[in-house]
């Protein structure tokens, strides 16, 4: 698993091996949600709102690095 960014209240992680479409994993002390990476559409939510907000804002500048993680991190053979 990778921990793509970290911040006071929530983490954003990329699992190995995970299902498509690509997307990332936005924890928190509360929950978890779902993100799909084109898009930023949220799949599930469970993280805590004001936090996924902060995650969100922070992966809209960073959409090209969470898909070259995602990339490295699932390879199909």
């Amino acid at each position: 698993m990778a921990t793509v960014y970290s911040d006071r209240n929530w983490k954003i992680k990329i699992y190995p091996d995970d299902h498509a479409p690509p997307h990332f994993h936005v924890q928190t002390p509360d929950g978890e949600s779902l993100v799909e990476i084109d898009g930023l559409q949220v799949l599930g939510r469970g993280a805590n709102p004001k936090s996924l907000k902060a995650a969100l804002a922070w992966a809209a500048k960073h959409t090209a690095d969470l898909q070259r993680v995602w990339n490295e991190q699932n390879r199909r053979s």
